[in-house]
């Protein structure tokens, strides 16, 4: 693990919202620890995760940011907090466009606006390289490339959306320090089950899993003419816990080495590639999420094609930040953990196989899958 003593959290008031989702787990890990000093971490989730570590020292409210009646706990979250960390995002149901915009875009202004209501010292909001305009393949851009997002990707409309009502609602609230987090692909194993369900679904997570690795690395992988790269979640709770003990404003690009090409990913996966052009590939997903073999929208491809690589050097010189982990061992490790259906406690990081909890703890009314 990065080897960082927080020197000015002692005494604060974390908020964190979507606190039981894989950054936010990670990011507990790091404030609940006795060495960060912080002095309350409250957390929000639409269900109460189980009362083992990391959770067991967060002072939990539940609320669903899509609805309007959120917005009394979302003040009660935030009032006195010195510091709110927005990681809250709905990725399902993707057919529903419209309830993840409520969420996601609308969500992050009842958060926004609390939290400058209550005159919170810095709002930490979660982005995504996903809010970057697209550029040249493996070109690595800095934090002032354009954030209009890929227009035919919901996931990324609604990323440069919510940036933008950040900026909007923050406009009106200068004395609040503004940072704004922005990785490329955040894994870590105890994820790897959730973020399964999201992307692969039940029939093709299954799959998955029954497939020996043996047999598996036999398999082709189509894959078009990309460049990728992967940070680990534990790296990014780093980087937050650095912008919160430095109150650093502004952007921060978060990525690992190495960026990875189609033959250098499918490599790591311990296999080989087919290339395959993009729009075959996007007919194929499209045709499968219409049938609803899968419930990853065609717009994903269009983000892991279009969007540009991230140049860190900004986190790396003011935070000193640098992540620990590889980004082709992170993913090699992200799916040795998919294939065995590893995952932590609590309803969104739950094991492949493992009953899914609705608040009260009952398995047989559990909402549908969500980030948050």
């Amino acid at each position: 693990m990065p080897n960082f003593s927080p020197g000015h959290l002692a005494g604060t008031t974390v908020a964190v919202t979507g606190a039981s989702g894989n950054v936010g787990t990670a990011l507990l890990r790091r404030l609940t620890a006795a060495s960060a000093g912080v002095a309350e971490v409250r957390g929000l989730a639409r269900r109460r995760p189980p009362s083992v570590a990391p959770y067991d020292g967060v002072r939990w409210h539940l609320a669903d940011l899509g609805e309007a009646a959120s917005e009394r706990e979302i003040a009660e979250l935030v009032a006195g907090a010195d510091v709110v960390v927005h990681l809250a995002w709905a990725l399902q149901p993707g057919r529903d466009p419209d309830l993840l915009h409520e969420v996601n875009v609308e969500g992050t202004r009842r958060v926004a606006r609390a939290a400058a209501a209550a005159g919170v010292g810095q709002f930490v909001h979660m982005s995504s390289i996903g809010t970057y305009a697209g550029g040249a393949r493996g070109h690595r851009v800095q934090e002032d490339w354009p954030t209009t997002g890929i227009p035919s990707a919901q996931y990324s409309r609604d990323k440069s959306a919510a940036e933008r009502v950040v900026r909007e609602v923050f406009g009106r609230h200068r004395d609040t320090t503004v940072t704004v987090v922005r990785p490329t692909l955040v894994l870590q194993p105890e994820a790897s089950s959730e973020i399964g369900r999201y992307f692969l679904g039940p029939l093709l997570l299954g799959a998955a899993r029954m497939l020996p690795g043996s047999v598996a690395k036999l398999l082709p992988l189509p894959l078009p003419a990309l460049a990728i790269s992967f940070v680990h979640a534990d790296d990014v709770a780093d980087a937050i816990e650095r912008m919160i003990d430095r109150r650093a404003p502004g952007p921060f690009n978060l990525a690992a080495e190495p960026l990875m090409d189609a033959d250098a990913l499918a490599k790591a996966l311990g296999t080989f590639r087919v290339p395959t052009p993009a729009f075959a590939l996007r007919a194929g997903l499209a045709a499968a999420h219409a049938a609803h073999v899968v419930p990853t929208e065609p717009g994903w491809l269009d983000i892991g094609t279009q969007v540009p690589a991230l140049d860190t050097s900004r986190a790396r010189k003011l935070l000193d930040w640098a992540p620990f982990h590889r980004g082709d061992d992170v993913l090699r490790q992200f799916v040795a953990a998919l294939g065995n259906g590893v995952g932590a406690p609590g309803p969104l990081l739950r094991p492949a196989g493992g009953p899914q909890l609705d608040p009260a703890g009952d398995p047989a009314n559990a909402p549908g899958p969500r980030a948050n």
